[in-house]
C-alpha cells in the first residue's frame, strides 16, 4: 500500500485492481460506461481515439430548492451536463462526489474508444 508522509493510505470499500473498462464501440448515442459504485473515490476517463468523446453523469440535480434529481439524456446537440474528453489522449479525473453512474458518447461516427478506470482508493 502507498505510504505518504508516514501515513498509510487505506482503501475505501472493496478493492480488486480490476475496475478498468475498455470500450471500442462509442457512437453518438449515449451508453452507460460505468454503474454506480458507493465506494468510488475517483474515476478516470481517457480517450485514446481520434474523435472527441463526451462523458456525463446518468443523473443530474434538476431542482435546487427541492433537491430532486432527474435522469440526464444528453446528445450531440444537448451537451449540458457533459464534459468533453478531447481526442488523441484527453483525460479527465473526477475525485470526491463521483459515486453515481456515468454515460458516454462520441462527437461523431461509430466504433470509437474510451477507457474508464474506477478507483476505490
Amino acid at each position: 500500500m502507498p505510504v505518504a508522509s508516514g501515513i498509510l493510505s487505506l482503501p475505501v470499500g472493496p478493492t480488486s485492481g480490476g475496475k478498468v473498462y475498455a470500450y471500442n464501440n462509442l457512437s453518438t448515442t449515449p451508453q452507460t460506461v460505468v454503474n454506480p459504485n458507493a465506494g468510488r473515490v475517483a474515476i478516470t476517463f481517457h480517450n485514446p481515439g481520434a474523435v472527441d468523446a463526451f462523458v456525463a453523469p446518468q443523473v443530474v440535480r434538476s431542482d435546487l430548492v427541492n433537491r430532486s434529481d432527474t435522469p440526464l439524456v444528453p446528445s450531440t446537440i444537448a451537451l449540458g451536463g457533459c464534459v468533453r474528453i478531447f481526442a488523441n489522449g484527453g483525460t479527465w479525473v473526477v475525485t470526491g462526489e463521483c459515486q453515481g453512474g456515468w454515460q458516454a458518447f462520441s462527437a461523431s461516427g461509430i466504433g470509437n474508444p474510451l477507457t474508464v478506470i474506477d478507483s476505490n482508493i
